[in-house]
């Protein structure tokens, strides 16, 4: 008995971040209507931005007290959710790429500055008849304001605003955008795994004869706690903006909704949860370049139990995932757990073809 409250409590725990990535997936569906397959890459940055400013400064970090890095992460995870949809996802619904334009333009200056200073030309224009070497200062910004030029115009040209939504852009948008997160996290912190211990991480309390981790008692209740505020959320008026704008967004706007301000919103609060996720779950594992793979496939099974409409029904789905898998480790065997998963969604969907939500509706991927 106390070996199988030990499986639940671990399943519950597992559950919980399934869950939290699948509530990330589901609000940024009721606001753009597409499946963000970035989602857990996403909230695995902030999760290394955490670890990154709470770490020893021997070992590459900052040494800021573990609540303010974890605030400044959960910060930094929403401006980043925010940053993306106004940079990457908005032209991509209608709204205007010069952002994105712009911001292109300014990285190409910035990076030309130097490089044009110490390198000179790019090997592809070595035939150019210039002086080898890099250019004096005073040549060189000319240059890479050019550039900049040259990439904005570019940019804002061959990107076009497409007038009626198609969501195959924005599927192929987030699957792109999930490599680039992990080329830029390899980059910036390495394919070595780290340990991102939380101020609870190896302290345990007795349960009657069942020892249980604080970790595993924290993730849960941050996960039912988040799930709940979320809840409460799209009762608000903005929650109900965003349902609108997913559903029908040309009615939404004619209703006078700013569809940027409340996709741009959705963004950035599926962001913030997809990052207090990571941090759960790397806090009580490990951190790594790999530890976002399981949790958004795992996200999106519990995103379709809830039928990509249901908060409850998506956290319900996580937390069954979670047990199942295990339950079926610990009593049968751990070579059962993969498939745990697509197990559940399969009978789940045979007995309620809507899954966990009250009411099933067809989604467009």
């Amino acid at each position: 008995m106390d070996q199988l409250l030990q499986q639940i409590v671990a399943g519950l725990e597992s559950g919980s971040s399934y869950a939290l990535i699948g509530l990330a997936i589901v609000v940024i569906m009721k606001s753009t209507d597409v499946p963000n397959f970035a989602m857990a890459e996403m909230g695995l940055v902030a999760a290394f931005m955490a670890w990154f400013l709470s770490g020893d400064p021997a070992l590459g970090g900052v040494g800021w007290p573990f609540w303010l890095a974890i605030v400044l992460a959960l910060g930094f995870a929403a401006v980043f959710g925010a940053v993306t949809h106004y940079l990457v996802i908005g032209p991509l619904t209608g709204l205007s790429p010069r952002p994105f334009a712009v911001v292109w333009g300014l990285v190409i200056l910035i990076t030309s500055i130097p490089f044009l200073n110490d390198e000179g030309l790019p090997t592809f224009l070595d035939w150019f008849p210039v002086t080898s070497g890099g250019f004096y200062l005073i040549v060189s910004i000319p240059l890479a304001i050019i550039a900049a030029i040259l990439n904005y115009l570019l940019v804002y040209k061959l990107v076009i605003v497409l007038r009626d939504v198609d969501h195959f852009p924005l599927l192929l948008a987030t699957i792109a955008l999930n490599f680039i997160l992990g080329s830029v996290i390899e980059n910036a912190w390495g394919s070595t795994p780290k340990r991102f211990d939380a101020p609870w991480s190896g302290e345990t309390f007795d349960l009657g004869s069942t020892r249980i981790g604080w970790d595993q008692v924290i993730t849960i209740a941050v996960g039912i706690a988040i799930a709940i505020g979320m809840a409460l959320f799209f009762w608000s008026k903005w929650g109900v903006r965003m349902r609108a704008i997913a559903e029908d967004g040309s009615t939404a706007r004619l209703l006078g909704i700013n569809a940027r301000r409340v996709s741009l919103t959705a963004w950035a609060i599926g962001t913030f949860v997809a990052g207090a996720a990571m941090i759960l779950n790397t806090s009580s594992t490990v951190l790594e370049l790999g530890s976002a793979e399981g949790l958004i496939l795992k996200g999106f099974i519990a995103a379709v139990l809830g039928g990509f409409t249901s908060l409850g029904g998506t956290f319900a789905g996580g937390l069954l995932i979670g047990v199942g898998e295990a339950l079926a480790g610990g009593q049968i065997s751990t070579s059962l757990q993969p498939t745990i998963a697509l197990l559940v969604v399969v009978v789940v969907l045979l007995v309620a073809p809507g899954g966990f939500s009250r009411t099933a509706q067809t989604r467009e991927v």
